[in-house]
């Protein structure tokens, strides 16, 4: 900071930075809705394949949602929310104390009459997974060999199947510890949750008797292990609708622009409820996966019959051939519903081109996928996609599986281009973000400037980047935020009403050349 010791003006330079954040163009969201064998009931996000697999454990046959997390990320996929969706009366085993298992007992009695758990843990989510839990308690070497005022320290492992996948060292029941167990894996364990600890004195008089066993003044505890043993929900079969439609409305929490998938689901009212959510968000877009039977015509245009004609969601056929990460050698493929690897290319192509370009084309092809399972003719190939809105899937010679439409469920134009609607769902979420520095500001005339500069900012930006048409920014959009929309009235309300016009990229689905044959003669000349 300068000293001021003379009297008079003093004057500096100094350059204005706007402080609101400038949205990303590439900020879409995945959000997978499914069944697995374990895991959060509530959405969780992720980054990596290896994150799901920490919170959910690996691919497991009958759980759609693994295989498509595992394409979206093979796919370009990058953030992920997962939902977990259990039946309602599914509830998470407690893992119960043994004779053996960290107890204590009154001095002297030599027995386990009586006894209560150190503590007592649950695995962290419903699920028969729970069934294969093992915790382990030890000594730690670093317990007190003769403290007045101190709990006992020892170690927790924790086992799923039998091999180790927490190790928890120094633990302590002392409430006022650093380590105290609770604290400790009720924070950072992805397996188990403490419910309850003994209700310990402090001033236990404490000596390493023998390897395993501590000796107290008052009680002594004992180490062993044991398995969880309680009745528990089943991972999946009895999922009903309403299980999932409970699951899609945990969307609500989740901010952003979001890209949802129920893998595997075609169920009208879990595909209804899909696209209501979406609609009344205003931001986000359903990839709905195909019907396993839709291998003709007639069953395709069955299956969505009854689905809404919204532009927030569009359907993909067939499904695919794709590699099986859970086998090897030649058979590891399998038939593969493709919302995963859909949203992971929707994702690779939002970077690289922003969400103006439409998700599909020769340079977007499938990762992993093999094959196709069905085909259809150019004839129906047409119908479902002109007159049903349906985006299939083409195998093209040394460009591999690719995806060969671009159209929602909506037949109104222009909502029936993907481009259009993410371009709107992308442009409501930024000019929200854009624009949130305002609220509490003075109402007047320098306010207006302000959100004017940052919108028209982030519209040349957009546009810059291929997202809006026109030969220059006037021609790409237009902005109103002055006295013409502020009246008085509107300001005493405490608004503040911004229009905003936009010139959206609409997809080429259709290259039409008109060749004729030319017989030769007089040079044709270009002139510019």
């Amino acid at each position: 900071m300068a000293t001021y010791t003379n009297p008079g003006v003093y004057v500096s330079e100094s350059t204005l930075v706007n402080n609101v954040q400038r949205a990303n163009t590439a900020q879409s969201v995945a959000v997978f809705i499914g069944t697995a064998p374990r895991g959060p009931l509530t959405p969780t996000l992720i980054n990596s394949w290896s994150g799901f697999k920490a919170y959910y454990g690996d691919i497991t046959i009958g759980n759609e949602l693994g295989y498509s997390v595992y394409h979206y990320f093979a796919n370009g996929g990058r953030d992920a929310y997962i939902i977990r969706t259990l039946h309602a009366t599914g509830t998470a085993p407690l893992a119960r104390s043994a004779a053996s298992y960290v107890t204590y007992f009154p001095a002297g009695s030599g027995s386990s009459a009586g006894a209560s758990a150190m503590f007592t843990a649950i695995a962290n989510s419903p699920g028969t997974w729970g069934k294969d839990l093992t915790i382990t308690t030890s000594s730690s070497p670093a317990a007190p060999s003769n403290a007045s005022t101190s709990y006992p320290v020892f170690n927790v492992s924790v086992k799923l199947s039998g091999t180790e996948v927490e190790n928890w060292n120094e633990v302590s029941l002392d409430p006022s510890n650093n380590r105290y167990i609770s604290t400790v894996i009720n924070t950072y364990s992805k397996y188990i949750t403490i419910v309850s600890t003994a209700g310990a004195t402090i001033g236990w008089a404490i000596k390493e008797d023998t390897a395993d066993i501590f000796t107290f003044a008052t009680y002594s505890a004992a180490y062993g292990s044991t398995t969880v043993a309680a009745s528990v929900a089943v991972n999946g079969t009895d999922v009903a609708v309403e299980d999932y439609q409970s699951a899609i409305a945990k969307i609500d929490s989740i901010e952003g622009s979001l890209l949802i998938n129920v893998p595997g689901q075609t169920n009208s009212s879990i595909v209804t409820t899909a696209l209501n959510t979406a609609e009344a968000r205003g931001d986000s877009f359903v990839i709905i996966d195909p019907a396993a039977s839709g291998t003709t015509l007639l069953n395709v245009t069955a299956a969505i019959a009854s689905y809404p004609k919204s532009s927030y969601g569009a359907v993909y056929y067939p499904q695919l051939v794709m590699a099986d990460p859970t086998k090897t050698g030649p058979a590891a493929v399998r038939n593969t519903f493709p919302g995963g690897a859909v949203a992971g290319a929707y994702m690779r192509s939002e970077v690289a081109r922003t969400v103006a370009k439409a998700p599909a084309g020769y340079d977007l092809d499938i990762r992993n996928a093999l094959g196709l399972t069905a085909s259809f003719t150019a004839s129906e190939s047409g119908s479902l996609y002109d007159t049903y809105n349906i985006n299939l899937f083409k195998a093209i010679p040394g460009a591999g599986i690719v995806i060969n439409g671009a159209r929602t469920m909506s037949k109104a134009t222009p909502a029936k281009y993907i481009p259009i609607r993410r371009s709107l769902n992308y442009l409501k979420q930024a000019l929200k973000a854009e624009t949130a520095f305002a609220v509490f500001e003075p109402n007047d005339e320098r306010l207006w400037t302000r959100i004017n500069m940052n919108v028209s900012s982030l519209l040349s930006d957009f546009w810059r980047a291929g997202g809006l048409k026109g030969a220059n920014a006037n021609q790409a959009f237009y902005i109103i935020c002055n006295s013409t929309n502020n009246t008085s009235t509107t300001i005493n309300n405490g608004e503040v009403h911004i229009e905003v016009g936009v010139a959206l990229q609409y997809p080429a689905e259709f290259i039409v050349i008109n060749l004729s044959q030319w017989t030769g003669g007089s040079n044709t000349v270009s002139t510019l």
